[in-house]
């Protein structure tokens, strides 16, 4: 048997497993990812990608641009009803093109491609960045050792067996992969919600859709509850309708059933039907009651599964991947302490929660109002808050000593503490018109106000000292703000500093000036890196804001 050494090993190409082995390879970490399929998904499944999870894939060059090219229909381009059918006058219209301008809050705008076109474009990238992906590979076992993972991978076509030694593997594995149980985690939360039957179609949709954009509609008919959703190919449409178990089998969902619902959910009872696909399916919310075991990381429906209602399910997917990604390169290269993915799981376990709860929120406002008592309400906020404007707390976030302890916060009035995104701001840059988020993406970088002199010499001095890359970027003479709008929203004076992680988080910062900026800087940037923590606690120093979570 043939043995391979890797850094790190992902198991599964979905949405989370493909962002990963993108995200590292752009880094420059080698990666290996086997998937046991033999494709990448021929069915649509999840629609769209949110902002933010733009914003993390974007740093990779033309990726954005390569994503709105898969999609059928423009960016931003959403329409979102809840009504009896698509034909029938709306109940309540969610989202229209012209409420989805959010420029004030990111660069990034609203990808509607299918799950069916956003993964080989993903693919291509990875392996274009130098990721090796093989696909009808199956993980036929594992095992930890001391300093890595031993896996044993089989080729299915082959039968041929290869032994991987990786310093890290991420299970990406899906909702239904075993990887988790070999670490003994549990599934924890609501559980079971709805039995589902997903239909893929193909009719004459141009007479019935008031626009070529993407549309989306919840359906409240008297007969089911659902959802229908148009597809990037022309004329494709998906259902998702539910159905009682205790009357009825996955196998009463014929082809004539299905023509039939497809029918009452566009409103057309004579419309001519072409069924290309019945999937059935269970709704479920679930969340792993550990997010890592050793050296192995769970990330996407492995680690938590989001009932489909808002799309937030495949956005914690991309973004568990981005914030592994940065983490792992830097471990992987030497230039943090392992200690820095201990914060993986404090840091994005909170997030998939209150994502969970959001998409039962949705669900509940938009297909069954009687079912409040499903709601989780403390871990409910907004959909715009929990997409963007989550907070992360762990050892490796330096909180500010007036620190509100608030979960998320609001997009639109971003704070700048630490924990909080990096507020998106259109800046200047010689000749060229840049966000704030351009500016980040590889390394950490410290952003300096205009009198922030002592700050540049400290920042010089650490980036001498560090093995890690440090980025220093001094408002005023870098890059020009027109508006004034930069410091405000990073709460920082025109003496004061802020230091921003690749992923876009901020990580700590220092209002003003202060009597010794090389030590503060020095000893926020090793913390940072997941350096010092245990001697920064025996200090007594700033508290280790989540230290407990």
């Amino acid at each position: 048997m043939s043995v391979e050494r890797i850094p790190v090993l992902i198991v599964g190409a979905g949405y989370a497993g493909l962002s990963a082995a993108t995200l590292l390879a752009w880094r420059g970490v080698p990666c290996l990812l086997v998937e046991k399929r033999a494709t990448t998904s021929r069915l649509p499944k999840a629609h769209g990608i949110n902002r933010r999870s733009m914003e993390v894939l974007r740093v990779v060059e033309g990726l954005e641009d390569a994503l709105f090219a898969a999609s059928r229909t423009g960016a931003n381009d959403s329409t979102l009803i809840i009504a009896e059918s698509v034909t029938s006058p709306p109940i309540e219209t969610l989202v229209t093109k012209m409420s989805l301008d959010a420029t004030r809050v990111s660069p990034s705008k609203i990808c509607t491609a299918g799950q069916d076109r956003v993964e080989p474009v993903l693919l291509r990238f990875a392996r274009n960045n130098g990721a090796d992906i093989r696909f009808s590979t199956t993980l036929a076992g594992f095992s930890q050792r001391e300093d890595g993972v031993e896996a044993i991978l089989r080729d299915e076509a082959s039968g041929q067996e290869t032994t991987v030694l990786a310093d890290y593997m991420i299970a990406a594995d899906g909702a239904g992969g075993t990887i988790r149980d070999s670490g003994g985690v549990k599934m924890e939360g609501p559980g079971f919600l709805a039995d589902t039957i997903s239909v893929l179609f193909e009719t004459d949709l141009s007479a019935i859709l008031p626009s070529d954009g993407f549309t989306l509609y919840y359906l409240r008919n008297p007969a089911f509850s659902g959802a229908f959703v148009t597809c990037d190919e022309p004329n494709h449409g998906q259902i998702n309708i539910e159905y009682d178990s205790s009357r009825d089998q996955e196998a009463d969902f014929d082809e004539e059933r299905c023509k039939e619902l497809v029918r009452q959910s566009v409103g057309v009872p004579d419309l001519a039907v072409k069924i290309l696909d019945i999937r059935p399916w269970r709704m479920a919310a679930l969340i792993a009651d550990r997010m890592s075991f050793g050296r192995v990381f769970l990330a996407g429906d492995c680690a938590h599964i989001t009932p489909p209602v808002g799309g937030l399910g495949g956005q914690t997917a991309i973004q568990d991947a981005a914030d592994l990604a940065w983490k792992l390169a830097l471990v992987v290269k030497g230039q943090a302490a392992p200690a820095l993915l201990d914060s993986y799981e404090i840091e994005r376990k909170p997030v998939a929660r209150i994502a969970i709860a959001r998409a039962i929120a949705n669900y509940i406002e938009r297909l069954l109002p009687d079912r409040q008592d499903l709601r989780i309400r403390e871990d409910e906020y907004g959909l715009l808050e929990t997409a963007m404007g989550y907070r992360y707390r762990s050892d490796v976030i330096i909180a500010d000593e007036d620190d509100d302890g608030a979960l998320v916060e609001d997009p639109f009035r971003p704070s700048g503490a630490p924990g909080t995104r990096l507020a998106h701001v259109w800046l200047r840059r010689g000749e060229e018109t840049v966000s704030s988020h351009d500016l980040i993406g590889r390394d950490f970088m410290l952003f300096v106000g205009p009198d922030g002199g002592d700050w540049m010499e400290a920042a010089q001095r650490v980036g001498l000292r560090s093995r890690t890359p440090l980025g220093v970027c001094r408002v005023g003479f870098d890059v020009h703000d027109p508006e004034g709008l930069f410091l405000p929203r990073l709460g920082v004076s025109p003496e004061g500093a802020l230091l921003v992680r690749p992923d876009g988080y901020i990580a700590w910062r220092s209002k003003g000036r202060i009597p010794d900026p090389l030590s503060t800087l020095e000893s926020s940037f090793a913390r940072a890196k997941g350096e010092k923590v245990a001697k920064t606690l025996m200090r007594n120093e700033t508290p280790l804001i989540g230290a407990s979570a």
